[in-house]
């Protein structure tokens, strides 16, 4: 069981707030225009940690058991490398998935399981004080041989080599862990029960270079696994703190969270794990349609030149769609939609959470240059919104499927999006109409890692719809 695991499993008996206190789900919901709806994950606020889930994850707040494991669920998406691998540049910065929670957590868990690191030495010496180190004594104490009482010989230690173990309280590692305890139980502290005030000052005030090389000489020094968990743990707090002042200066959030400006690049990142299966032989790229320049001359060739590639410029005329899905014969452009659409609002304002004009037009423009210009030549191509919902509050109006209950990922059909400016039905082109598919997000962010079914599921779904 992971530390993280484990002290939400079994939390600290003297805690002083339900942990449920902690944890928001319906920020989203909130009419304070002050407040910040988007964000996911933790944050400090009034010197306690809150943890806010995304849009979705469920309809009310459970009990604390499960708020608990709905936290171990948030805090392994969130610390996904190959989801955050998604993001953009502006998404990075945007995000503060570098303060290192884990290393907080394995800080706070050693002072629980253990109290302070103590370094200790042990110390031998002749005498029948300590515990006997028989090895030491048959080494350097020479036995006398005596009669016992029956007259046979026997071997006697007149002497012992004993040892006791000396612990230094006040040595700098010490020092160092007392430190990084005050700072965990500050931040971290309340969601197991541990209160900063019960937690010793530290004696020293951050010295980076201090504290760094002191970790350093012990991580090369000790072979204790325990140990060195907790040194590297350290180590990850003192750069960070390092760093943590620094931040600010380049648009980067100054203040300690572990989490997201916005679930959406997390959400684009999950449901392309999930249905992403690219045509033998291409990458993602070969399916992103360029603009490109022309001067204007008639003479000046259309075709794409060596020259037109080199004035392309990527960042402003290269679309890109999220996902592609290849399944038997037919293709399926999936755009991924963090929106409020499938969440339980009022029917006149779910309009106004479909996707614009200009995600539809894109759309349609991803199909049309895989048909004309791929060569692919799929069966079918179709088009897909993914947007999340809550399969908690069944709060689409929709009739379930039959199979409904039997699938991993609880997936919604919708409807369809069409602009009017293309024959509906198209019985040619069904990349004209645009179906919607809603993701419970709850079962996303359990199973995105896991094999399923879900792509032959989502060609069932949406198949039967628009043809």
């Amino acid at each position: 069981m992971t530390a993280l695991a484990q002290h939400i499993a079994e939390p600290a008996q003297k805690a002083f707030m339900s942990f449920a206190d902690f944890c928001v789900y319906d920020a989203w919901r909130s009419s304070d225009e002050k407040k910040d709806k988007s964000f996911v994950g933790i944050r400090i606020e009034d010197n306690q940690p809150k943890i806010y889930f995304p849009m979705g994850y469920r309809a009310s707040k459970p009990p604390e058991d499960i708020c608990k494991r709905d936290f171990y669920q948030l805090i392994a998406v969130l610390n996904d490398k190959s989801l955050q691998s998604y993001f953009s540049e502006e998404d990075l910065k945007k995000s503060q998935l570098d303060f290192p929670f884990y290393a907080y957590l394995s800080v706070l868990q050693y002072y629980l399981d253990f109290g302070y690191f103590v370094e200790s030495e042990t110390i031998y010496k002749k005498g029948f004080s300590g515990k006997i180190s028989w090895p030491r004594t048959i080494k350097r104490i020479k036995p006398q041989v005596v009669k016992d009482e029956y007259g046979r010989d026997q071997v006697v230690y007149l002497n012992l080599i004993t040892r006791k173990t000396s612990y230094r309280e006040d040595n700098l590692i010490t020092l160092v862990h007392k430190f990084c305890v005050k700072e965990s139980a500050q931040l971290i502290g309340p969601l197991y029960g541990v209160s900063e005030k019960e937690v010793e000052e530290p004696e020293l005030l951050f010295d980076y270079e201090l504290f760094a090389e002191v970790i350093q000489d012990k991580i090369a020094a000790t072979f204790n696994d325990k140990h060195l968990e907790l040194f590297h743990a350290m180590l990850k707090m003192v750069r960070y703190l390092e760093n943590r002042d620094n931040r600010g200066e380049d648009g980067c959030e100054n203040e300690p969270l572990f989490g997201v400006k916005t679930f959406a690049p997390i959400w684009e990142a999950m449901v392309d794990k999930i249905f992403e299966k690219l045509p033998q032989g291409l990458s993602k790229s070969d399916f992103n349609p360029h603009l490109r320049w022309n001067s204007g001359s008639k003479e000046e060739n259309l075709e794409e030149s060596e020259e037109e590639k080199v004035l392309d410029d990527p960042k402003r005329s290269t679309l890109r769609p999220d996902t592609i899905m290849e399944n038997a014969e037919d293709l399926f452009v999936l755009d991924s939609k963090y929106y409020k659409f499938g969440m339980k609002l009022d029917r006149a304002d779910k309009t106004r959470f479909l996707p614009g004009s200009e995600s539809v037009c894109k759309q349609m423009a991803y199909a049309e240059y895989v048909e004309k210009e791929r060569g692919l030549n799929p069966k079918h191509i179709y088009n897909v919104f993914v947007m999340p919902y809550c399969v908690e509050a069944d709060n689409s109006g929709l009739p379930k499927d039959d199979d409904f209950e039997k699938r991993p990922l609880k997936m919604r059909y919708a409807g369809f999006v069409y602009g009017d400016w293309k024959k509906v039905p198209d019985t040619v082109r069904h990349f004209h109409k645009i179906g919607c598919a809603l993701l419970d997000v709850k079962s996303v962010m359990r199973d995105y890692a896991i094999p399923t079914d879900a792509q032959n599921e989502l060609k069932n779904l949406i198949v039967k719809k628009l043809i």
